[in-house]
């Protein structure tokens, strides 16, 4: 029965090579690289994605090309948000379980924490009225005047 099971730990590390190797990084180095870029990361999923490529693949090789683009794949088959998956994706990739849940939530938790902030502050200076509404209003002048035909005259 031993023999069985070290086939298939032999078969399960082939399957994945980064099960071999030894990573360049450590699980607290890759959480706050996930924390740093869902705080300040900007350009949607697309353009995270690439930030994550750029940073881990190119620059601080932590994780192989072929690790990322299997990544990548799987992320985009899933529904969901892109990013986020391949973050989990990425700690999973040499640390299991163990890597896929700091990096998921240290990625995930700036955003929550800034809906939570602007809920919290909606609520708190009584919704959409004061400066705020004078805000939206002018923003909707402003795209109004810039919109074709809204400087045309019409009395005529």
């Amino acid at each position: 029965m031993n023999s069985v099971s070290a086939a298939e730990q032999s078969d399960a590390s082939s399957l994945n090579p980064a099960m071999d190797v030894r990573p360049r990084y450590t699980l607290w180095q890759m959480a706050l690289y996930f924390l740093k870029l869902g705080t300040i990361g900007f350009g949607g999923p697309v353009a995270l994605v690439e930030y994550m490529r750029r940073d881990l693949v190119e620059r601080r090789e932590w994780i192989a090309e072929d690790d990322y683009k299997d990544g990548l794949a799987l992320s985009q088959l899933a529904p969901g948000p892109l990013a986020a998956q391949l973050a989990i994706y990425l700690g999973f990739v040499h640390y299991r379980v163990i890597g896929a849940m700091p990096t998921g939530v240290a990625f995930v938790l700036p955003s929550f924490l800034m809906v939570i902030g602007l809920g919290w502050a909606y609520v708190r200076y009584g919704g959409d009225s004061g400066p705020s509404s004078s805000f939206w209003l002018g923003l909707a002048r402003q795209w109004w005047m810039r919109s074709p035909g809204a400087l045309s005259d019409t009395s005529a």
